[in-house]
């Protein structure tokens, strides 16, 4: 976990203020939307 927290962590610094406080409220109530949001940017199959 802690390697894929750093390698979002990188990418969050390009964003601007709304994308953050967006990624923040869908991690607090849909953590599994965020994770699919995720895979999906990067291109990974999430079933």
């Amino acid at each position: 976990m802690r390697l894929f927290s750093r390698f979002f962590r990188a990418r969050r610094t390009a964003s601007n203020l709304t994308t953050e406080l967006e990624r923040a409220r869908l991690s607090r109530t849909m953590p599994g939307q965020t994770a699919a949001m995720a895979a999906a940017r990067f291109g990974f199959i999430v079933n």
